[in-house]
This record gives C-alpha cells, structure tokens and sequence, in this order.
C-alpha cells in the first residue's frame, strides 16, 4: 500500500465512522446497518458478562430498540488506525455521547465517556465494521438538563 492508497484507506474509515454516528443520532436504521458488514459482530457488557449479537441488521434493530424514545448526540475524536492490510484495519476511537429521554413527565439523561473498539474489512470497494465493542470509563446520569459549560471571557 503506498502513501496515497494509506491516506484514502484512513480517510475512508473516519468517513465510515462519521455516517455511523450521523445515523444513529438521526435514527436512520438502514444507514447504521449499512456501516456493518452483513456478518459482522457487535459486543456489549451485561449483568451476565459480555455477549454478541451477529448481522448488521440484526445490530440496528437492536439498537434501534435500545433507543426508542431516546435522543442522542455522538462525538468522536481523534482515533488510533491501525491498517493491517490493503483491506483490513483496527481502530480505537474516543467517544462522548449523550442520551436524553423522558419518563413520567421528567427528563432523564446519561453522559458517557470512553470508547468504540473496532476492526474493519474492504468489502467490494467499500470498508465496513466487522466488530464492534463499546467500552464505558465514565457515566453521568440525572433527572435535569445537564448544566451548561461556561467560558470565561479572555
């Protein structure tokens, strides 16, 4: 792989990042599935220990589940691209999110951060996620907007 082709490679999985996350917070399930590889994996923690769910389809629509009546705003930052070939990569991306949602006439609300764990494949052009994990090192919750950020003037 030459310089150019490394360049494109890397830019077309931040591109592939940023439509993963675009969808989601625009709930457009078709978009978010069509990040995943047909076949690919998604992991997540639970009181029983870590499990997978398999299909792309199948990880939107839990997803897509998980988050009804739920409104989210994703930011990544600068990831760690490891490409391991012409068409396989890994990656580590640094995230924020927040959820919003209400309940009971109250609005409820949990800030995460930590990171997407990620490995990819080119398939037929296109590079796509083939594993998915979520790793959490910090989560606020409460039942009031979170308060604002205040810049101080200069």
């Amino acid at each position: 792989m030459d310089d150019i082709q490394r360049l494109i490679a890397l830019q077309d999985i931040r591109a592939l990042m940023a439509r993963r996350v675009r969808c989601l917070d625009e709930k457009d399930w078709m978009g978010f599935a069509d990040c995943y590889a047909e076949d690919a994996i998604s992991y997540s923690l639970s009181a029983n220990g870590e499990t997978g769910v398999r299909g792309n389809r199948v990880i939107a629509e839990g997803v897509k589940k998980a988050l009804e009546g739920v409104a989210t705003a994703h930011n990544l930052h600068e990831p760690e691209i490891q490409l391991v070939s012409e068409d396989s990569a890994t990656a580590i991306w640094p995230l924020n999110d927040l959820l919003s949602w209400e309940k009971e006439g109250k609005r409820y609300w949990l800030r995460g951060y930590g990171h997407y764990r990620q490995v990819y494949k080119k398939i037929g052009g296109r590079w796509l996620i083939t594993e998915h994990r979520l790793t959490r090192l910090i989560m606020e919750h409460g039942n009031e907007a979170p308060a604002p950020m205040v810049i101080p003037n200069r």
